[in-house]
């Protein structure tokens, strides 16, 4: 009960710190990407119609937007930003219970637990999304939780964790459309790690397959009834598909510069004017590069995967060289880096329970190969990093339980002991 008090106090000293620097920053966006954010939700909430740019209707998935327009409608013009970013640290701690609760399930240790918590609240990037208007907060939000739900439902076999598993693993697929058509495999692997026999592994996975339709249908309706077809994720996909397979892009850069793409051909494709015959065009061409140049689709995706797993900075720009930057590499180096490496550890440490483990390979593996085959940067890996502090807190848990059983620790614990009892 004291240990659940002393949590308690510091979530909220978080969340008031982190609402704080939120309140106090200049009330405007930062990067390009948040202007689309915020022309989506201002969108939504003056017309009621989700656009993207202003023209397209489908280019990525609504609900970053939706809630956007909320706190638009509700706070105005000149406070929604200061909102969000409130409402966003508690998001981050509410990410972090979530983290916690996974590597309560597959630890059993409650160092492991509160060390969990701890380091995703003070995890660099996380920090720093908190105060973007991004959809990488909330999608990171949803996953996680879906894990821990399906975790829950590991332990105790109630079909109500798989249910709210579903449902949150389908509004990450309204935040980022990424995940859309594995989720199932998720609980197929689950049900196999949970040691249930074969017909219930079919069973439930054909549950969530369900579930997860229904969830998702009111966007396919929506983009049937916009369209006239069937648009199962985004019409965006193939733009990044494209972006990352062209004869220009010898870098696995994700820029759409000059030196990433054929400017003129680009021209071309939107003269088209017609999202869905954009979106076509992009994905012709991307197929027919990958197709007519097999050898240099794989040393890109090679690229691609340095990108995706660096340890700094992907850009090489000149402002590689400026402060932010070089402070943004040290804050990878020393935040990424160790997580990372016992991250690995404490994969090999827990190889004899890997059934247990086995959606969060699932999960490391397919994000891996989605960005390899379309395009990579350190941003994207983000999602993923939450599950390697799940199991850097196992070590942890290790180091401090070793630490315990040393003289040192009780000779010191005695010191502190005594002061107590003067006190």
């Amino acid at each position: 009960m004291k240990n659940n008090r002393v949590l308690l106090i510091i979530l909220l000293v978080v969340f008031i710190i982190y609402a704080a620097i939120g309140l106090f920053l200049p009330q405007r966006t930062f990067w390009p990407d948040e202007s689309r954010f915020v022309g989506e939700a201002i969108s939504i909430a003056t017309t009621g119609e989700f656009t993207v740019f202003g023209e397209y209707r489908a280019w990525e998935m609504p609900l970053t937007a939706i809630i956007y327009s909320v706190f638009y409608n509700f706070f105005g013009e000149h406070n929604f930003i200061a909102a969000i970013r409130i409402f966003q640290a508690m998001i981050l701690i509410l990410t972090s219970l979530g983290v916690g609760q996974i590597s309560k399930f597959l630890f059993k240790d409650k160092i492991a637990y509160l060390a969990a918590i701890i380091m995703t609240l003070f995890y660099p990037s996380l920090v720093a999304y908190h105060i973007t208007l991004l959809s990488e907060l909330f999608f990171i939000f949803f996953l996680v939780w879906s894990f821990a739900f399906i975790y829950l439902w590991m332990e105790n076999k109630k079909i109500m964790w798989l249910i709210l598993s579903i449902i949150t693993f389908s509004l990450a697929a309204y935040t980022r459309a990424t995940l859309t058509f594995v989720i199932p495999v998720f609980v197929l692997l689950a049900a196999y790690g949970a040691n249930m026999n074969f017909s219930k592994i079919l069973r439930y996975t054909l549950i969530s397959a369900i579930v997860f339709t229904v969830c998702l249908s009111p966007w396919w309706i929506r983009n049937y009834g916009i369209f006239g077809k069937f648009i199962p994720f985004t019409t965006s996909a193939s733009w990044n598909l494209y972006l990352g397979n062209n004869p220009v892009n010898t870098t696995a850069s994700i820029d759409w510069g000059i030196s990433a793409v054929d400017q003129d051909e680009v021209k071309r494709i939107f003269d088209l004017k017609d999202e869905l015959e954009i979106s076509n065009a992009f994905t012709q061409k991307s197929k027919e590069y990958i197709t007519n140049n097999p050898g240099v689709f794989l040393r890109n995706a090679w690229l691609k995967f340095k990108r995706f797993w660096n340890f700094t900075s992907n850009y090489d720009a000149p402002t590689e060289q400026s402060l932010f930057f070089r402070m943004y590499n040290i804050s990878l180096l020393l935040s990424w880096l160790p997580v990372f490496c016992l991250g690995i550890a404490s994969f090999w440490f827990n190889r004899k329970t890997w059934k247990k483990i086995l959606p969060i390979y699932c999960l490391i593996a397919y994000y891996t190969f989605i960005h390899v085959v379309v395009i990579a940067s350190l941003r994207y890996r983000l999602p993923i990093e939450p599950f390697f502090i799940i199991m850097v807190s196992d070590c942890i848990g290790r180091i401090v339980k070793k630490f315990i059983q040393t003289e040192q620790y009780k000779l010191l614990e005695g010191k502190w002991g005594a002061w107590i009892r003067t006190q």
